[in-house]
């Protein structure tokens, strides 16, 4: 075998060895390349998914707080549109002094709303109610966070229900200062247009 081997080399010139040699080496190039495309391909699928379950969560998370809002039998904020502040809501504004709250953090929770750049009243709706939930939580000082606690605790419901008392009383005096109605929420237009 050997024998035929070295037979071949002699009789072969070195442009066809070289040539046999660049093509096993394109061989194996693509081969390994196809591997890698095969792994990226993987990854993409793996990503993919990853990315609907992502959008599902969001999907059942948004139902879920809808159901939770509209069944809530102690609900501080009555759905629809414009949203009011329901009886509980009332008193949930007295007992946390929720005006108090919102003169000593107006500045910073409009800037919140104003980051979001509301095009309409039911923009400012939408973010004055959020800023109320999300943000001011972290604004509160400690004894004025153990009030909305202990508040929501009594009332068995989560301390952003609380706040968001805060939220539509925010909502009503950003409109008041861009001087809309609470009737325009239902309107989408730009502030200020008619």
């Amino acid at each position: 075998m050997a024998q035929l081997f070295l037979a071949l080399i002699q009789q072969l010139n070195s442009s066809v060895f070289i040539l046999l040699g660049l093509t096993t080496l394109v061989g194996v190039f693509l081969f390994k390349t196809g591997k890698w495309t095969e792994r990226f391909q993987h990854h993409d699928k793996r990503l993919s998914f990853v990315e609907n379950l992502r959008d599902t969560v969001i999907k059942i998370e948004t139902k879920v707080d809808l159901i939770y809002q509209n069944t809530n039998p102690r609900k501080v904020v009555a759905p629809g549109s414009p949203i009011a502040l329901t009886s509980v809501g009332k008193e949930i504004v007295d007992k946390i002094k929720a005006n108090t709250i919102l003169e000593k953090y107006l500045s910073k929770l409009i800037k919140e709303v104003d980051l979001t750049n509301p095009q309409n009243a039911y923009d400012i709706q939408t973010a004055a109610m959020k800023a109320s939930r999300e943000e001011l939580i972290t604004f509160l000082n400690a004894e004025e966070l153990n009030i909305v606690k202990q508040e929501a605790y009594s009332r068995g419901i989560i301390a952003e229900d609380v706040l968001s008392v805060v939220g539509v009383l925010l909502r009503d005096y950003i409109l008041s200062q861009k001087g809309l109605p609470i009737s325009d929420i239902d309107k989408h237009e730009k502030p200020g247009k008619s």
